[in-house]
């Protein structure tokens, strides 16, 4: 009996990710569309949405009319975003992004305009000052709701580079950031009196993909960050993949020149030691998301130089696609903002395999929302999975 009670639960629990999915994967739904997009029985459909209404984790929104003499009116059945927001900061090696957005991906906003701020990271302030700073500011905007909204800030979510041990929230190592490792979510809950959740930045930006990009109709993807460093992140059947020790697809830490320089993760010639933004500003200097500009206005010589780096890192490509097979990649990060940039890498893809085309790497569809979008997603998907909150306490 003991055991049978655990198997219901957990179909419990199956029922209801798989609706809030189906939601935010198609938009507002009615229960006979539940149903067979689901293949759930329309009781279990019945049951599962009447306790996510009364949670508040669904909300009704309108009707859809049927054709005349066709029966009652179908009622929508919707996520309720109003209900579910999320303060998100998002650290990178030369930027920190910090938003207050609700789980459909949308920045809160008020008269002065969307809550959104972008900060240098400090990396030379220790970690805890650097985060308590962070933490103020993000209180500065969430005080800025009136006081019933604050409410429905449930989380802080944070995106960071490198090694993250996501159940105690704790950056192990922070590349490009700080060597030490930093109680993130010790630090920000006591800063902000909220849950932390912590992941790594192109993990959080993947589970993005897979909310609201090109995963939603794609299982298996390749995501390349490029910008200051360069990180990877493998998706298959719909799971971001973790290896040994919450490793994956680290392509920036290919080794392509054994003589090369000492990389931040210890070995020599990484390839992020040759194509990183501080290694290609040697070649070129240019602002942050600037290098399509500038690469389009330099002398040819200087051209030459940043493309042998673009036909490297398109070899890394390639050769990892060799071996994971994805049904698209996906490009996203600062230096790729540039659609000649983008051009000169796909064109030298397909000098290596003519696979690989435009419509096999493309450019993610959530760059604007690249600073907060990540860590928004990982609260998204945690409220998708739970019909509710499991953040760290």
């Amino acid at each position: 009996m003991e055991k049978t009670g655990i198997n219901m639960e957990h179909v419990r629990k199956q029922n209801r990710s798989l609706i809030l999915h189906t939601i935010n994967r198609m938009g507002p739904l009615s229960r006979k569309d539940l149903s067979e997009l689901t293949k759930l029985t329309a009781a279990s459909i019945t049951v599962t949405t009447n306790a996510l209404l009364k949670e508040g984790i669904l909300k009704e929104a309108g009707t859809l009319s049927n054709r005349p003499g066709a029966g009652r009116h179908k009622i929508l059945l919707d996520l309720n975003a109003e209900m579910f927001r999320v303060c998100t900061v998002n650290i990178e090696a030369e930027e920190t992004t910090l938003a207050l957005c609700d789980c459909k991906g949308q920045l809160l906003r008020d008269k002065e305009g969307e809550f959104l701020k972008r900060i240098p990271t400090e990396r030379t302030l220790p970690p805890q000052e650097f985060l308590k700073k962070a933490a103020g500011l993000c209180r500065q905007m969430m005080n800025s709701l009136p006081e019933e909204e604050k409410k429905t800030i449930r989380c802080a979510s944070v995106g960071i580079t490198g090694f993250v041990d996501r159940e105690n929230a704790v950056s192990v190592r922070a590349f490009g950031v700080w060597k030490e490792k930093t109680e993130v979510g010790k630090i920000l809950r006591e800063e902000l009196g909220l849950p932390v959740l912590l992941q790594n930045n192109v993990d959080a930006f993947a589970q993005a993909e897979l909310l609201y990009g090109v995963g939603r109709t794609k299982s298996n993807l390749l995501i390349i960050k490029w910008g200051p460093g360069v990180g990877g992140t493998v998706v298959i059947n719909d799971q971001i993949y973790e290896g040994r020790h919450g490793r994956s697809a680290e392509i920036g830490h290919y080794i392509v020149d054994p003589r090369g320089e000492r990389c931040g993760c210890g070995r020599r010639g990484c390839l992020e030691t040759v194509v990183s933004y501080k290694a290609l500003q040697k070649i070129l200097p240019f602002p942050a998301g600037g290098l399509g500009e500038a690469y389009e206005e330099a002398p040819e010589i200087k051209r030459d130089a940043i493309r042998e780096k673009i036909r490297l890192f398109a070899r890394c490509i390639v050769n990892t696609g060799t071996t994971l097979a994805p049904d698209r990649i996906i490009l996203c990060g600062s230096l790729f903002r540039g659609e000649n940039i983008r051009e000169e890498l796909i064109s030298a893809c397909q000098e290596y395999d003519p696979a690989y085309s435009s419509k096999r790497i493309v450019y993610t569809s959530l760059s604007e929302k690249e600073g907060y979008i990540g860590p928004l997603a990982v609260f998204a998907e945690e409220l998708l999975i739970s019909g509710g909150m499991s953040t760290r306490k």
